[in-house]
């Protein structure tokens, strides 16, 4: 009879719990964002609370751009009876679930939005501290064979964390009130933290790595043009996408679509990014590779953005066909550029030994396009109307699609 060693029992088990594990960690990641950016904005603006008062929320964005200031940090200090990663992941997803319950202490009102503000702000920044280490496991803990299903459960769980603390919770709190929709949005925390609390990192990959370095965002910059290729792609392909469809619902918004016709059109995007975009682009890259999947991504955002433009010129008479191309291809796009994107930067994160660091300056770089790119398309649309922003989306895709292999052309991913 066949039997199978301790150890091979306990690999095989390791990698059967670790899918469905960093499934929830990076969907209990989104969680925190969605609250803050969606949920939080809508009940207090429904309770009377001035747009300025308002505008401080999105600063619990910053931690996702700025994290790669601390991400060598969490690469070179950790408990060794804990495990690299688990060393960080355990208490910061333990921060973020006291904190949802400092929330439900001091209640959503207008007089308590400074704590709000301030319990939001400490919760991105456990959150960005987590993904460090979250990143940093796959990419040292999965093959290079799978990195792109990893990724495309990165990306689609993070959206889904994102939808879940922010519609999904609007939803639960106008049926069940704050305490039930917050003990809601706890459940896949609580669960992911038990996940890793069941989970036994193995050892450090000494063999690969017998003499590991400090990690430093200067050994990721040194490391050649691949890494700037990384880099430029990240930063170019989140601005292209969010030049593609930012000002979007508020163009059908003054072409006298209904909110709820709008609203219909932002979830079957959303559907088509997670199924079409992640799992269909992890399909391919698995079958083309992680760049000819990128730049098709890429081109498919280039030519939703001409459509928008069009659009744009014809409003208000917006053929509602044109509408649904449109959105299908920006959310195409969106979804295969940044699987494949974030798979060739894991692929570079897994072969060297500081991957949360390297993974870390690749997506405060996505981050800070986007955020970019939202702060600065409401005042370019003021000045040249929503046409010109989406020409600039158009222009965007071209820069990446012949900047990035000009970058690529000394190595290939």
């Amino acid at each position: 009879m066949h039997t199978h060693s301790p150890a091979s029992t306990t690999r095989r088990g390791a990698t059967l719990l670790q899918w469905p594990m960093i499934a929830c960690l990076y969907a209990s990641q989104g969680i925190p964002f969605g609250l803050a950016m969606e949920a939080l904005p809508a009940i207090l603006r429904g309770q009377g609370a001035s747009l300025g008062a308002l505008a401080y929320l999105p600063l619990v964005s910053l931690p996702w751009v700025l994290k790669c200031g601390w991400a060598p940090i969490v690469d070179n200090h950790w408990s060794p009876r804990l495990g690299r990663r688990r060393s960080w992941i355990l208490p910061m997803q333990a921060l973020v679930l006291a904190l949802l319950l400092g929330v439900m202490a001091i209640g959503v009102t207008q007089a308590t939005l400074p704590y709000l503000l301030a319990l939001s702000v400490a919760a991105s920044l456990a959150s960005a501290t987590q993904d460090i280490a979250t990143d940093g496991l796959v990419a040292e803990r999965f093959e290079p064979h799978v990195l792109g299903t990893a990724n495309a459960v990165q990306v689609a769980g993070t959206m889904i964390g994102f939808f879940y603390g922010g519609p999904v919770f609007l939803m639960a709190y106008a049926r069940v009130g704050l305490t039930g929709a917050l003990l809601l949005l706890a459940l896949p925390i609580a669960l992911s933290l038990a996940l890793v609390a069941a989970w036994r990192e193995p050892a450090s990959l000494s063999d690969r790595w017998p003499r590991p370095r400090q990690a430093s965002l200067w050994r990721f910059l040194r490391s050649g043009r691949h890494a700037w290729a990384l880099v430029a792609a990240a930063f170019l392909s989140a601005v292209t996408v969010v030049a593609c469809h930012g000002l979007s619902k508020l163009l059908l918004v003054d072409a006298g679509w209904a909110l709820e016709k709008i609203g219909q059109v932002g979830m079957v995007g959303g559907a088509v990014t997670i199924v079409l975009g992640c799992g269909g682009g992890a399909w391919l890259v698995s079958r083309l590779g992680t760049w000819p999947v990128f730049f098709t991504g890429i081109a498919s955002a280039g030519v939703a953005a001409a459509v928008w433009t069009a659009l744009a010129w014809t409003s208000p008479a917006l053929p509602a066909y044109a509408v649904w191309v449109a959105t299908l291809l920006t959310s195409f796009g969106a979804g295969s550029a940044s699987v494949a994107m974030m798979t060739a930067a894991m692929r570079f994160a897994h072969a060297r030994d500081q991957a949360g660091t390297d993974m870390t300056a690749v997506q405060s770089m996505r981050d800070l396009g986007e955020m970019a790119a939202s702060s600065s398309l409401m005042a370019l649309a003021a000045l040249a109307g929503y046409g010109g922003s989406f020409m600039v989306g158009v222009g965007l895709a071209l820069a990446t699609l012949v900047l990035t292999p000009a970058l690529l052309r000394s190595r290939r991913a």
